[in-house]
């Protein structure tokens, strides 16, 4: 059984256990006061710090590629005809996975609790009604919930969410004898600064790359493996990988050295990034050859081409492989008989220098 699948079942027994609890208390007591119910309080406990760390655990892999938790609210907006949120869709990407840091912290230290356990309650109701809705629609096969980090089926996402929503009920119900830890001011600038520190890692990784790679294209994976080689499902970890030459001349991309530069969306990219990409493609010796991988019109790379002098080749591939490979428009990602040594933001451009230290 998958570590996942233990850890869910762990939870689904904390909270049934505190549910009985609470309950058995209540019919006993007349009353939910849990000084006078020492066993309801250390479970009321327990459900708090494993809600908590479900949370912190879920708000950091989003807060670690915001980007790609990005690319799923869009397609969640598409599915419920609501294209004009799309252009926000990043941004409430990033608030929604450092809210839930910050959550954790205020469940976790019992700061405001009345007020932290109906924003939580209502947050749990709401994605409760969304996994819910994918599991049961199949429209949407992957919620996102934690990121790439952790690929779930949209039946096992809902029943997380309705787990995570019993262990919820007895921290709402017990909310108003919650009592903050160590004080009320100082949980108030532990929750602070984690929503501050979570916001800040999450822009950094947003303009270099994310820390922790946990997509298939990550440094050290052979291309010519993980393209063609099937996985547990029957298909490639890195699938859809089709490659196709249509300006420039075309030659073996998992043959000696090798820097595609991934250009998605690369009528939108900075101009001064499409400059540098050329100039680095022209300062690299000849036994590093480069390729342009895009998903943008022939027509317009050809003018882009032209506009920046751009002088190497250009290769089409599929959008969600672009989007997946790096989480920069350019990125860049450097290959050795195809296994990949380094990828860099357009933030962070290399050198010619420094590609050609790396393959010696």
């Amino acid at each position: 059984m998958p570590t996942y699948k233990i850890i869910g079942l762990t939870y689904l027994a904390v909270g049934i256990l505190t549910c009985l609890a609470m309950l058995t208390g209540y019919l006993r007591t007349r009353s939910l006061n849990l000084d006078k119910l020492p066993l309801t309080k250390l479970l009321v406990w327990v459900c708090r710090l494993l809600v908590g760390a479900l949370f912190f655990y879920s708000g950091f892999v989003k807060a670690n590629d915001f980007i790609g938790f990005g690319y799923k609210l869009e397609e969640y907006f598409y599915v419920f005809k609501m294209p004009f949120m799309v252009p926000y869709a990043e941004t409430l990407a990033w608030f929604i996975s450092i809210f839930e840091i910050a959550l954790a912290f205020a469940i976790v230290l019992g700061f405001r609790m009345r007020q932290t356990a109906w924003l939580a309650l209502l947050m749990m109701i709401f994605f409760t009604w969304l996994t819910g809705y994918s599991h049961f629609t199949g429209k949407v096969t992957d919620c996102g919930c934690f990121g790439d980090a952790l690929k779930i089926k949209p039946w096992e996402s809902f029943t997380k969410d309705l787990i995570l929503l019993l262990m919820l009920i007895p921290v709402f119900l017990a909310r108003k004898y919650i009592r903050p830890v160590p004080s009320s001011k100082i949980a108030g600038f532990v929750v602070l600064g984690a929503f501050v520190l979570s916001g800040a890692y999450a822009y950094w990784c947003h303009q270099n790359l994310p820390l922790i790679d946990y997509r298939p294209y990550k440094v050290g994976v052979d291309l010519n493996e993980c393209t063609t080689v099937p996985g547990p499902e029957g298909i490639p970890k890195c699938k859809d990988w089709y490659l196709e030459f249509l300006i420039g001349e075309e030659f073996p991309v998992f043959e000696g050295n090798t820097l595609m530069i991934d250009l998605y969306y690369m009528d939108k990219a900075p101009e001064v990034a499409l400059r540098e990409s050329a100039e680095l493609a022209r300062a690299l010796p000849p036994d590093v050859r480069v390729v342009g991988l895009t998903n943008t019109s022939p027509s317009v790379v050809q003018q882009l081409i032209e506009q920046y002098g751009i002088p190497y080749p250009f290769a089409f591939l599929d959008e969600t492989v672009l989007k997946t490979i790096i989480r920069s428009s350019p990125g860049y990602v450097l290959l050795k008989d195809g296994v990949i040594l380094q990828k860099w933001h357009y933030n962070n451009r290399p050198s010619a220098k420094e590609i050609e230290a790396l393959l010696r």
